[in-house]
């Protein structure tokens, strides 16, 4: 495996925010470099995109409480749209084409980054199994489960097999 390039820069920063920064690193127990790496990684590679698209940041017990207020059907019609739309726009926006290494880019930030939940996803050449564990409650799960069917659906022309509980979502699909 090839190692990476890397370049050496030298900048400053306001000292309260070293302080923070190596703080951190030590609870992570990985170098200030690895630290400072990942979140320069993490704002070119995604909050970059999540901003010029517009995307808006909410707390899970704000998204919950919506949630809550909203019968089924609505919540399926809205999952629907949005993994059928705004997903597919996003993916296009970001990655300009629809692959599985595209719509798995995105699921990814789907989960780490707009805080979905915490998963695993496999994929051979057979199949896709994603795992999410969530704090939504079964109506969040009724949400992911619509979000992604419709997603992988719209997106990769795939149908799915899905099983949800009120803490989790698993979907299966053909690689």
């Amino acid at each position: 495996m090839c190692a990476k390039k890397s370049d050496s820069v030298t900048f400053r920063i306001d000292e309260k925010h070293d302080k923070v920064l190596r703080k951190i690193a030590d609870e992570q127990k990985i170098s200030l470099n690895t630290l400072v790496n990942h979140i320069l990684g993490n704002y070119v590679e995604t909050e970059v995109y999540l901003q010029k698209f517009g995307t808006l940041k909410l707390s899970t017990d704000s998204f919950r409480r919506i949630l809550a207020e909203l019968d089924d059907k609505t919540i399926v019609d809205v999952a629907i749209r949005a993994g059928s739309l705004e997903a597919k726009e996003f993916i296009l926006f970001k990655w300009k084409e629809l692959n599985l290494q595209s719509v798995t880019g995105f699921i990814k930030i789907f989960f780490d980054v707009c805080g979905f939940g915490r998963y695993d996803i496999v994929v051979d050449s057979f199949k896709v199994v994603l795992s999410a564990h969530h704090d939504l409650k079964e109506k969040g799960s009724l949400y992911i489960k619509y979000f992604l069917e419709s997603l992988i659906r719209t997106s990769l022309d795939k149908s799915s097999k899905t099983t949800i509980t009120e803490d989790s979502v698993t979907i299966e699909f053909q690689a």
